[in-house]
């Protein structure tokens, strides 16, 4: 996976990358990462400029936490680690970063019409997604600020979309999200276990995460109706 990622116009390498450049398990670095996330947050200070968080899914299927390290990042990892370890991975991330600014200025040409009509479908989805990405992180914070960990109904999430209930219940349930029995919504099993939703009054309702699910899924409707 050794490739950087842009999130929200920055450039970031993932956890699971900057634990093998540095021969650590990943989940010894999610430990550092977290404690240094509590330690500016503490103070004040945005995490999000070091430490972005986000997710990957495993070979199992399961949804599992990681981070995106901006540059000042990987600084601070980088200064935590002595001796030759600490000099390779500054090495290393220093070149990832350049490498990743001069690609940035200066993009390949299409050879063609179809090449570049690809790069415009391209592009669009990746203004998608920097919106989705903005609007999650924000919520994110905002959460994470307020200690807020509410329940949404179905309605509420799709007001916000411009969709009635009805409509984005269709919408999960074309998409194998969940089913209808005996008048009530479930998750499929794939689904059931992650943190999405609980139960209350015998009704379904949707946590922060499975918010932010749904928000991804319609994402990527969009995108592949945009596509066609």
């Amino acid at each position: 996976m050794s490739k950087l990622i842009i999130a929200n116009h920055i450039e970031t390498i993932d956890s699971r990358e900057v634990a093998r450049m540095i021969d650590m398990k990943h989940c010894d670095l999610l430990k550092k990462v977290r404690k240094y996330e509590g330690i500016l947050l503490n103070a004040k200070l945005r995490s999000v400029e070091f430490f972005i968080p986000s997710e990957y899914e495993d070979s199992t299927g399961r949804t599992l936490k990681c981070y995106l390290l901006t540059k000042k990042g990987c600084e601070m990892v980088a200064n935590k680690l002595t001796g030759e370890k600490g000099i390779i991975f500054t090495a290393q991330y220093v070149n990832r970063f350049e490498e990743m600014e001069k690609a940035i200025k200066t993009p390949a040409l299409p050879n063609n019409y179809l090449e570049a009509l690809e790069r415009l479908v391209d592009e669009v989805k990746y203004n998608q997604q920097l919106i989705l990405e903005n609007n999650q992180l924000k919520f994110k914070l905002e959460c994470k600020e307020n200690k807020v960990n509410r329940l949404w109904s179905t309605e509420e999430i799709a007001k916000e979309h411009n969709m009635s209930a009805k409509a984005l219940n269709k919408v999960l349930q074309n998409q194998k999200i969940q089913y209808s029995r005996k008048g009530r919504w479930h998750l499929y099993r794939r689904y059931k276990n992650r943190g999405y939703v609980k139960i209350k009054h015998n009704w379904l309702k949707w946590t922060n995460e499975g918010k932010l699910f749904i928000e991804q899924t319609i994402l990527c409707i969009e995108n592949t109706h945009k596509m066609i």
